[in-house]
């Protein structure tokens, strides 16, 4: 009985050994634990913070194996539950990060919500890399949720937004598409926030990452991210003028006939920011999509708008090649004023007047020509002032 009493004691006054060695009270604690049922198990856990100068670490490693070893208890036993979030939250305030593979095993192998959430919690806090089985397992697990979300699959978004947090609190560049995918799919405005301040706090170019979503997600996450990046103020023109030209690039090279509405948002959105910052590194590509979108609206796919702006960004691009490009379509038109048959006025005029604006001397000759032609007084007026433009240069 008096053996009885001082065990008790230990347990609920630990005080009375305070005095004693850091390894003494780790071991005491320890052996308390193993041999106490699990009432006694939680007090012993409880009574842990009262030793903040003893790393208890291996106590909660026992703790989390014990939990673990007893997992098919985990569903019905709701001492059991009491106890695995009170040695999560344990060992995510001190920072143990020893502990987050066990914590991961138990992720998985909790089906509650609140434990779930409890364990992501304590993961981020730590505030320590937690090692590649916990950062990829977490981001798989995310992606799978997006991917059942997307499918009308009910998820646990209470689950889904502490994991957007920890993400964000290791800092893995790799977690930057699931992250941005997560914030992108329309859980609610909460996870959408998060996952945006998440994505702040990832590791590697903000920009890049962008870029590496736009270049490997699925469309409507492609232009989640080009649109991200628009209302960014904080991106350099650089940063911006990289971007959407990939973003362009991609849209080209986009399989035929796939998700055809978002990636033609997609080219014809990067085109217009292409020439409000007049980005010249995108000239090439913004020629081959001129060429498509001519083609396009021969065939009557394309509107005539998509013509006009792919015009003006040829113009904005200012390079030798864009002039030849344009020189080249006033060539096409010339030919066809010649031969009596129609042009559009707005068409012509855009091109006229964008040769005028890059003011390179390719076309002076074709410019001349259009003079003598049987066109509008408006194109002609235009043309003069293009010619007056390249003689200035």
């Amino acid at each position: 009985m008096k053996k009885a009493v001082i065990c008790l004691i230990l347990v609920l006054f630990p005080v009375l050994i305070f005095a004693q060695d850091s390894s003494s009270v780790l071991a005491a604690m320890q052996k308390n634990f193993a041999r106490g049922s699990i009432s006694t198990k939680i007090q012993v856990l409880q009574n842990s913070e009262e030793f903040p100068d003893v790393d208890m670490g291996p106590l909660y490693s026992q703790a989390l194996e014990f939990i673990l070893d007893n997992s098919r208890n985990l569903a019905s036993d709701i001492a059991t539950r009491e106890m695995t979030i009170l040695v999560v939250r344990l060992a995510g305030i001190n920072g143990y990060s020893e502990s987050s593979s066990m914590m991961w095993d138990l992720f998985n192998i909790y089906d509650d919500t609140q434990v779930k959430v409890e364990i992501l919690g304590a993961l981020g806090s730590m505030g320590m890399d937690p090692g590649v089985k916990v950062v990829t397992g977490l981001n798989n697990w995310l992606k799978l949720q997006n991917d059942k979300f997307r499918s009308g699959t009910s998820v646990e978004k209470s689950v889904v937004a502490e994991a957007v947090v920890t993400l964000g609190e290791f800092g893995d560049s790799s977690s930057f598409p699931i992250v941005f995918s997560t914030g992108s799919a329309g859980y609610s405005d909460d996870i959408t926030y998060k996952a945006n301040l998440a994505l702040k706090n990832l590791e590697g170019s903000y920009s890049k990452s962008l870029i590496e979503v736009i270049k490997t997600s699925v469309p409507s996450d492609k232009l989640a991210a080009f649109k991200l990046a628009i209302d960014d103020d904080e991106m350099s023109i650089e940063e911006k003028g990289n971007l959407y030209k990939m973003t362009l690039e991609t849209g080209l090279h986009y399989p035929v006939d796939e998700d055809n509405a978002i990636i033609r948002e997609l080219k014809e959105s990067s085109v217009r920011q292409l020439a409000q910052i007049k980005w010249a590194d995108a000239s090439n590509l913004v020629i081959e999509h001129f060429n498509r979108v001519i083609i396009e609206y021969d065939r009557g796919t394309a509107p005539k708008s998509s013509v006009l702006e792919a015009i003006s960004c040829l113009g904005a691009m200012g390079t030798h090649e864009a002039a030849n490009r344009l020189t080249l379509y006033l060539e096409y038109m010339n030919s066809y004023m010649e031969n009596g048959q129609d042009i559009d006025l707005q068409i012509s005029l855009a091109v006229i007047v964008n040769i005028g604006l890059i003011g390179d001397a390719v076309a002076f000759d074709h410019l001349l020509y259009s003079g003598y032609l049987d066109y509008p007084a408006s194109v002609k007026k235009a043309v003069r002032e293009a010619l007056n433009n390249l003689k200035s240069r």
